[in-house]
């Protein structure tokens, strides 16, 4: 099976995909409002314990406080309790025995209300469901698992050599220091002593900036340990000898991917390639119609069936239809040939959606008990591949097949409403596909020419003889640029939104009432000048009025900046800002800066 994982880098979002013998088999999208948090840790403060259901909920500063079940209690709970009581806490300075659970309490007797606790992210939140948390610590490297406050090695059960088992781990427990524990992952097979010394000195690194953080003793909730972005958790977990190529359209992703393969994978160095035609590049694979098709209801089949996909508030229910099918066959052959074509794409649609949960799939009426097993076993193949624990159950007299399958994160198409990553409650569902690609491709190519522009202003500036009329001709160039760049994301926030024609366009009442607006662009613009050393690329989030005010003028405000002070900023409209302030986040994160009003 060839297979492939590619990378579609957006200002807004990327979008991650993995495709299997040309076909898309997952789709993954993050953005500023949907990052990655599983593997993230907190310190929490305890808010209920609750024995009738068997768990605690924990704040960690989430909107919902965090679901923490007895079941994901560690082993080593007591041991990490004396850990966080410490005045510096470190890991040798606890002395964990080897062996199973050694305290025998009730779990109620042991978490209590307003209780500081450390906890790790392994659910993202679901609908109105907080995250799911555990307090079994563990920070993953490309062939080891640090698990701190433990003291076990143990390999993983994918390596089923025994004498490669037994070097491994071997190998790790000349390698681990006090205080803590290992897992050997199963892409550590045939590796050497220096591939795994160097990840486990980097998880060491990373584990001790986990101890420095809890040294400053911050008040609870608070974030000790973000864990890498999506992109960089699917190379490091998925990206192996499996995979024929790493695709990116985007210079920087592919250089710091690059450079990360060629430490700890370089015979797989060449595989990394740089997709920089002007073919978007979901396009140039042939991925971009099966990403579309993830977001509509109705998946037609070849035969001319089709299914229909619908999500309750339990469960996710595939209707199967045969449609205009069957010319030419009895009714029992078209059902099976129809059953048999389904299963395959609902597999395929299952894992693409990311849907978890329970699933209930009605599949055409069989009467033949060999056919419906046929149904199934090609039900179950099309799972094979599935990183996700899935459990499938045969099918039932009235011919429905009942699929758990683990979920993690809340499904894509839950989250965004089109392939475009458009958030689902935005009416980007209702938009034209090719209409909403083509103004991703326009705002991407001019992002890129004014990238190149600013390059090439930053190194003539460093040489000193060069004309200033050359350079001045390179500053209208990027102005025009800039104002066809934001003229294009306008355009998108046209096409990409629901109509708001009804909704009232009257300003504020501080608008209106004479604030004046002048005053506000002043200030932003003296903040963006005291602040240029450290920001040369910055988000600015403003109240919609304001941000009309800001576009209004040739060039833009925005536009002005640049050419003035050489810093790019994304202009955002924001309606919970007050019409009278402005809010600053980072570029590349969206995450509010320090320095921001």
């Amino acid at each position: 099976m060839s297979k492939e994982i590619v990378f579609n880098v957006g200002k807004q979002q990327t979008r991650i995909a993995i495709v299997e013998d040309g076909k898309l088999a997952e789709l993954y999208i993050e953005n500023a409002e949907h990052k990655r948090t599983i593997g993230n840790l907190y310190l929490g403060r305890i808010r209920k314990v609750m024995p009738s259901i068997q768990a605690a909920f924990v704040d960690v500063g989430q909107e919902q406080d965090a679901f923490l079940h007895f079941s994901d209690l560690s082993d080593n709970l007591p041991y990490l309790l004396d850990f966080l009581g410490l005045e510096e806490p470190t890991v040798e300075a606890i002395d964990v025995p080897k062996g199973q659970k050694d305290w025998d309490r009730r779990p109620s007797d042991i978490l209590n209300r307003g209780q500081a606790i450390l906890v790790q992210i392994t659910k993202e939140p679901i609908s109105n469901k907080g995250s799911r948390i555990s307090t079994d610590i563990s920070l993953a490297g490309r062939f080891l698992v640090l698990v701190p406050l433990q003291n076990y090695v143990a390999v993983s059960r994918k390596i089923e050599d025994d004498d490669e088992r037994r070097r491994l781990e071997s190998l790790a427990s000349s390698l681990v220091p006090d205080g803590v524990g290992v897992i050997v992952r199963t892409v550590a097979k045939d590796r050497d002593a220096k591939s795994l010394d160097k990840d486990m000195k980097l998880l060491m690194e990373r584990w001790r900036r986990v101890e420095k953080r809890l040294k400053e003793k911050p008040e609870p909730p608070a974030l000790v340990h973000e864990d890498v972005d999506m992109a960089s958790s699917i190379v490091r977990d998925e990206f192996s000898e499996d995979y024929d190529r790493i695709l990116v359209d985007h210079e920087g992703l592919y250089h710091s991917i690059q450079s990360y393969v060629r430490a700890v994978a370089p015979q797989l160095v060449d595989r990394v390639q740089h997709h920089d035609s002007d073919q978007p590049v979901f396009e140039a694979v042939g991925i971009q119609h099966g990403a579309d098709r993830a977001f509509k209801d109705r998946v037609e089949l070849p035969s001319g069936g089709y299914l229909f996909i619908e999500k309750t508030e339990a469960m996710h229910v595939v209707d199967v239809n045969s449609g205009r099918s069957g010319k030419g066959k009895s009714q029992a052959e078209n059902s099976l040939d129809v059953n048999l074509e389904a299963a395959r794409v609902i597999a395929r649609q299952i894992r693409l959606r990311d849907l978890g949960g329970i699933i209930v799939v009605d599949f055409i009426d069989l009467y033949d008990e060999d056919d419906k097993q046929k149904v199934y076993d090609e039900l179950k193949k099309g799972f094979e591949e599935d990183r996700a624990v899935t459990k499938v159950l045969p099918m039932s007299d009235f011919g429905l097949v009942e699929i758990t399958r683990q979920r993690l994160r809340p499904s894509i198409t839950t989250t965004f409403s089109s392939a475009n990553g458009a958030p689902s409650d935005d009416g980007g569902g209702d938009a034209d596909p090719e209409e909403l690609r083509q103004a991703e491709r326009k705002i991407q190519r001019l992002e890129s020419e004014v990238e190149k522009r600013e390059r090439e202003v930053k190194r003539l500036k460093e040489e000193d003889d060069t004309p200033d009329a050359e350079v001045e001709t390179l500053r209208q160039k990027i102005q025009s640029l800039e104002a066809e760049l934001e003229a294009a994301r306008a355009e998108q926030q046209t096409t990409d939104e629901p109509d708001t024609s009804s909704v009232s366009a009257e300003p504020p009442a501080e608008i209106q009432e004479g604030a004046a607006p002048e005053d506000l662009v002043e200030e932003i613009e003296q903040w963006i000048v005291d602040h240029s050393d450290q920001h040369r690329a910055l988000t600015l989030r403003v109240h919609p009025f304001v941000a009309a005010f800001l576009r209004r003028p040739v060039p833009t405000y925005t536009t002005r900046w640049f050419m003035e002070h050489l810093v790019r900023v994304h202009l955002e409209d924001d309606a919970d800002v007050p019409p009278h302030t402005f809010r600053v986040a980072d570029a590349q994160s969206g995450e509010p800066l320090p320095e921001s009003p």
